[in-house]
């Protein structure tokens, strides 16, 4: 009977060890399956999901973000992620009457804190063209600005679109006036092709009065 019974009580352990390892490697699995499905387009990337959320948490902005780990826009990410820098939809009425307008705002804190406001109106823009405004204001990336700064940032925007639009084809299809942001990217891109993106820049009553030249945009030139 002991011999038995010790017998008895070896194969149950074995058996709930079995099923215990098979509940196990599903979860496993499960679990796998899950983050694939939630983030497919990082799992390739050195940019985990976790780092994107600490820099917006809104699903728009987190597609445009997808779309920058490759490509000419990597550097804004990358710059992006390191302060970091969050981006959020903003009502820019609700920072100055005046700036209503403005398609997106770079602002920077006296204790170093950066954050880019997007245009609200902007939150159903194709992901391509938030991702090329966005790495336009990530280029704004300290306290000072200049022409010279402004002119790069556009060109590096225009950049970013073209190639970004040239991976999806569709983008061409949509009509002027369908999304204000395409529009403003599509005149970046005819302006960079025309050669007439720099005189474009510096005829906007915005930059009036800035600098030709600011600290710390030579570094920024080169870190592309």
């Amino acid at each position: 009977m002991p011999t038995s019974s010790v017998m008895s009580t070896s194969s149950l352990f074995g058996l709930q060890l079995s099923r215990l390892q098979v509940a196990c490697s599903l979860l496993i699995f499960l679990s796998l399956a899950a983050a694939d499905c939630l983030a497919p387009a990082f799992s390739q990337t050195h940019y985990s999901m976790t780092t994107l959320l600490h820099c917006t948490r809104d699903e728009s902005i987190m597609k445009a973000f997808q779309l920058m780990t490759e490509g000419p826009g990597e550097p804004s990410l990358r710059r992006i992620v390191s302060k970091p820098v969050r981006v959020v939809f903003k009502d820019m009425r609700l920072l100055n009457k005046s700036l209503k307008n403005y398609d997106a705002l770079s602002w920077m804190s006296n204790q170093g804190e950066q954050v880019i406001f997007v245009n609200d109106k902007h939150r159903l823009a194709p992901p391509e063209a938030l991702a090329a405004l966005i790495a336009h204001e990530a280029m704004h990336d300290d306290a000072e600005n200049s022409l010279s700064e402004e002119v790069e940032s556009w060109r590096f925007e225009a950049t970013v679109w073209m190639a970004l639009k040239a991976k999806n084809p569709e983008l061409n299809k949509l009509a002027e006036g369908t999304s204000p942001l395409v529009d403003r990217e599509n005149r970046l891109e005819k302006e960079l092709k025309a050669g007439t993106l720099e005189a474009f820049v510096r005829s906007s009553p915005g930059y009036k009065g800035l600098p030709e030249s600011s600290p710390g945009f030579g570094d920024k030139r080169a870190q592309r």
